[in-house]
């Protein structure tokens, strides 16, 4: 493919997406599907169809299809979303919501935070999909919901829940393919009386290949490969000691050896580990009052091993504290209001000594809804008080108007900010402890149109963000402006036994002060899926395309940075599946079919064609 993908060609992808979805709104009703809800959006559970915000859903089927996917493939095939990863799914992986890096983004395991506080990011190669069960994304500020460092959006990753109707409920996949991969996970759910539990657990591993391409500019090639071994496990137990009293606990482990390219004779590897405990207390007070009170610990715990001996490591640890009270009121016929009070103690260790080691934030946000006919709004306000920086409030207004059935004109704005990292703030030689946090203002306008066999929007939107954290070489830190604009085309079509679904993204992210384009993101991207049922096989593809990109990486020669461009790119992948029985399936999926060779970081390898086959017993 081109360097970069025409714009003409973009245009007319995303007018055929609009044009199709509305030509076929009459054609075949089809089965009726449960509609997805989503607790992100608002933080109350709601339909999908009545969020206001730009989110997405992933459900529990699309997982499963992913096979040996990353989690942060599995994003990247989303409108809004593109990733950069340094050679394989067990390396340095940064998302991008809306251009917005993964500092920007909050993750959350069951709607609790999980990342590190040193360097601001989430290892996302530890999350295993084998435990997810629906993943949802919110794009935008959302600070105004859930505070700091929401200047993109919001990930939240939801793990199974018990679901089965019997006492005891077994499941169960394993799996095989290219670079001797080797994925086996198995699980128990069951319901008894008042007690429902689930407990799951499973190990990956891979050899891979080398992380780093001969032309590095780092000089860090190894031609060796570069694997992972990836064990996770979680559960939960919950107990409803009357009706709409429950009381649950949930875990959720993992731990990922993974292989890197740091030096050229070392084998280097990280060893990354993400733990969340939980307990929860849900109570209904009466038919129009509902509470929640959660505490929470999560940790992530990364430690690199790039040299023989103890100073050849490093290791960086955060521990979060988090308690939440959350009231939810139905105050009357279409208007919700939500009350919370939030509790965040950030604690880290390591192998660095930073001049401070913890951070406290206290909060308290509301969030009101109504619908009015055809009129439907939502009102975001958040205060968080952060020790050292003091009181930031945050919020955001969306509104929403049904112009005619099936037709909604919607409008936003919110503001965000986002906290410097403690090594922003005090590693060794770069950190800078005068920084101050970065803010955002985002609006933005859409029009929807849903029927009963799809829907199809086109949004545009704009991100201011002041006072943007960037690494000047390796020495300092300094606080720039950027604004990231964009345009998003997406629609989905069912057709009796075939759906289809695709995006199109132009997006136009720059330094304010230089003009320049931000690294690592693309300006244009280009995303369609199809699958189609026929008896027990489900047969689909997805075609991904993305435009140039500029990259700013180390030369180790010249002890500089340098700018340079990254071509454009498209990627073919096939799924085929067969159900054996109602209960067991065969899955084959073929990534990368033309064995595409492409860069996401300069240097960095990317994967050529490979396959996965998947047996899979789901109850």
């Amino acid at each position: 493919m081109s360097s970069s993908l025409s714009s003409r060609r973009l245009a007319g992808a995303a007018g055929a997406l609009l044009c199709a979805t509305h030509a076929q709104a009459q054609m075949l009703p089809g089965p009726v599907a449960l509609e997805p809800v989503t607790v992100t959006a608002s933080r109350i559970e709601q339909p999908l169809s009545q969020a206001l915000s730009d989110v997405t859903v992933i459900d529990a089927d699309t997982i499963e299809r992913a096979g040996q996917s990353s989690l942060a493939d599995l994003l990247q095939h989303t409108h809004g979303v593109d990733i950069a990863t340094n050679g394989g799914p067990q390396t340095t992986t940064s998302v991008f919501l809306r251009g917005a890096t993964s500092g920007h983004t909050v993750f959350l395991i069951d709607g609790q935070r999980v990342g590190g506080s040193t360097a601001g990011v989430m290892g996302l190669g530890a999350i295993s999909l084998a435990e997810v069960e629906r993943i949802e994304i919110l794009r935008g500020p959302a600070s105004g919901l859930y505070g700091a460092d929401a200047i993109g959006g919001v990930v939240n990753i939801i793990t199974r829940r018990p679901r089965a109707d019997g006492p005891f409920q077994p499941r169960g996949s394993v799996g095989l393919g290219t670079w001797n991969t080797r994925k086996a996970d198995i699980g128990l759910a069951g319901r008894l009386d008042r007690w429902t539990y689930s407990l799951s657990a499973g190990h990956a591993r891979s050899d891979g290949y080398s992380a780093a391409k001969p032309n590095n500019p780092g000089g860090v090639y190894n031609p060796d490969r570069d694997g992972y071994e990836l064990d996770h496990a979680a559960g939960r137990l919950g107990y409803a000691w009357r009706d709409g009293q429950e009381w649950e606990a949930s875990f959720y482990r993992s731990r990922l050896n993974g292989r890197y390219d740091g030096s050229p004779t070392f084998d280097d590897r990280s060893v990354q580990r993400i733990e969340s405990y939980a307990l929860a207390s849900r109570n209904r007070i009466n038919d129009a009052w509902s509470s929640r009170l959660s505490v929470a610990r999560t940790v992530d715990d990364n430690t690199s091993i790039y040299g023989p001996g103890d100073t050849g490591r490093g290791r960086f640890r955060t521990r979060q504290t988090l308690f939440a009270w959350q009231n939810d009121l139905a105050l009357s016929a279409g208007q919700t209001l939500a009350l919370a009070a939030e509790r965040r103690v950030e604690d880290i260790d390591g192998t660095i000594a930073y001049a401070q080691d913890s951070r406290i934030t206290n909060a308290a946000a509301a969030v009101y809804r109504v619908d009015l006919g055809r009129h439907h709004l939502q009102a975001n306000l958040r205060y968080d008080h952060v020790a050292r920086y003091g009181g930031r409030t945050t919020g955001g207004l969306s509104y929403g108007y049904d112009a005619a059935p099936g037709w909604q004109l919607t409008a936003a704005a919110n503001t965000g900010f986002r906290l410097p990292t403690f090594n922003d703030l005090y590693y060794p030689v770069y950190g800078n402890p005068n920084l101050r946090p970065e803010t955002s203002r985002n609006v933005e306008a859409g029009l929807r149109y849903r029927h009963a066999a799809g829907e199809a929007s086109v949004l545009a939107y704009r991100n201011e963000i002041e006072n943007l954290i960037q690494y000047q070489g390796y020495t300092q830190v300094a606080n720039k402006n950027a604004v990231i604009k964009g345009v998003t085309v997406s629609a989905t079509q069912r057709l009796g036994a075939t759906t289809v679904r695709g995006s199109v993204d132009w997006m136009d992210p720059r330094d304010d002060n230089t003009g320049q384009m931000l690294t690592r993101r693309p300006r244009t991207a280009l995303k369609i899926a199809a699958d189609h049922r026929i008896g027990p096989w489900r047969l689909g593809a997805e075609w991904l395309a993305s435009g140039y990109r500029m990259d700013n990486s180390f030369n180790a020669t010249t002890f500089s940075n340098e700018v340079t461009r990254l071509g454009g790119y498209s990627v073919l992948n096939l799924v085929a599946s067969y159900d054996i029985d109602r209960k067991t399936q065969v899955q084959l999926r073929w990534n990368n079919v033309t064995d595409k060779d492409y860069e996401l970081v300069r240097g960095y390898a990317t994967p050529g064609s490979n396959v996965f086959v998947t047996l899979t017993y789901r109850p």
